[in-house]
């Protein structure tokens, strides 16, 4: 997925969860944040930012990626169904692709993908890593949690499936965040233990574009 023209710039403050102050060129300027998550070790004071103009919406610009240890992590939250997407038609594994459908609703909960009409994905954007583990999530989600609850109430209907994408290249494996949100954690394992498919993904991530590599480890703690 082409990233399209991004720009450096000095990460200065996160205003509120979907607003941060950037400086690009000397001038500080408001950047849109696509990300709720906590991103604490990537939006600091000082960092090193990649951004791009947006049009629409309040804000000219949005924060893409963002360094830290001389790697690139996309922050872009709302990327991994359409990353998902291109794996699929390119690699054909773990499901051949010959029909998707985006945002699907039932039940009045919304997800990601329905794939084939049958597979329905909830996919999560992953952006920490500690020591070679990938985490999700940074914060506490109520609603991720309760996406997986649903997800196994619809087991009848449909192939319930999760599928994390680790927007970033310097992971090995996969662990739901545990000591962030044991809840979370605690759905993961019984999602697993009852036999549904959990699949975590590694992305390639440059300066031009983001598409997943490779498929990594699941180690449920």
């Amino acid at each position: 997925m082409n990233l399209g023209v991004l720009r450096e710039a000095k990460f200065i403050e996160r205003i509120n969860r979907f607003v941060g102050v950037v400086e690009l060129r000397g001038r500080r300027r408001k950047a849109l944040i696509r990300n709720t998550g906590r991103l604490r070790e990537l939006l600091r004071s000082g960092n090193r930012v990649y951004v791009r103009d947006k049009s629409g919406g309040k804000l000219s610009l949005e924060i893409v990626l963002a360094e830290v240890n001389g790697n690139l992590v996309c922050i872009d939250s709302h990327l991994p169904p359409r990353l998902l997407i291109e794996y699929l038609r390119r690699e054909g594994r773990p499901w051949d692709l010959d029909e998707v459908r985006c945002e699907f609703m039932v039940g009045g909960s919304r997800f990601d993908l329905l794939i084939n009409g049958r597979v329905l994905v909830e996919t999560k954007s992953v952006n920490l890593v500690e020591n070679g583990t990938a985490l999700f999530p940074d914060a506490p989600t109520e609603r991720g949690r309760r996406h997986i609850h649903h997800l196994i109430k619809l087991a009848n209907s449909f192939l319930p499936s999760l599928v994390f994408v680790v927007q970033r290249e310097d992971a090995e494996i996969f662990s739901p965040n545990k000591k962030v949100d044991p809840p979370f954690a605690r759905a993961v394992d019984e999602f697993c233990r009852m036999g549904y498919p959990v699949y975590a993904f590694l992305c390639r991530v440059s300066k031009e574009e983001i598409y997943i590599w490779k498929e990594i480890p699941v180690r449920i703690k």
